[in-house]
């Protein structure tokens, strides 16, 4: 199977499961990795439908980011839970608030469709994510369902891998 296959056995998996009550599973595994401990400045997404939803971690302790794109590159914005967001062309929602230096960023978590136990991670074929992490080198964390870890998922050279993959039954390293 190629990259588009795994995309869209992703999507159809995904379809049957239960995403906010593995949301809450992993949210609460995260808050237990040292890294996230650690983390002052936390960069996640805002969920589109069927993605984890990770956005009951932002509370007053940490700083928390959203992705903002421009000119297909990820921008990092400051964000708290009642800011406001503006719906993206890609139908994404995005934060409205100016952009920071992503140097600033300890932890990204990403969004995606799958991951295999090589800690590498499919997103949606854009490859912002990739662009992003050849500028800065934040640590990663890729949350999914057990359902979408795979033996393995097709490579190419430009594609980073995740410093961790984190389901609701593992923690890859």
């Amino acid at each position: 199977m190629d990259k588009t296959d795994y995309r869209k056995k992703s999507r159809e998996i995904r379809k049957n499961l239960d995403i906010d009550a593995i949301s809450l599973i992993i949210q609460g595994k995260i808050r237990e990795l040292e890294v996230y401990k650690s983390a002052k400045n936390v960069m996640l997404y805002y969920p589109k439908k069927g993605e984890l939803d990770l956005l009951t971690l932002v509370d007053g302790k940490k700083n928390f980011y959203l992705p903002r794109l421009e000119n297909m590159e990820i921008v990092p914005c400051l964000w708290k839970r009642n800011d406001s967001l503006c719906l993206s062309s890609y139908k994404i929602w995005e934060p409205c608030t100016e952009p920071v230096g992503a140097e600033v960023i300890d932890l990204i978590l990403m969004p995606g469709l799958c991951a295999d136990i090589h800690k590498n991670r499919l997103g949606y074929g854009k490859g912002c994510y990739d662009r992003f992490l050849n500028k800065y080198k934040n640590f990663t964390i890729f949350a999914v369902p057990d359902e979408l870890i795979f033996e393995s998922i097709p490579t190419d050279s430009f594609d980073k891998k995740v410093n961790i993959v984190i389901s609701q039954h593992r923690v890859i390293y």
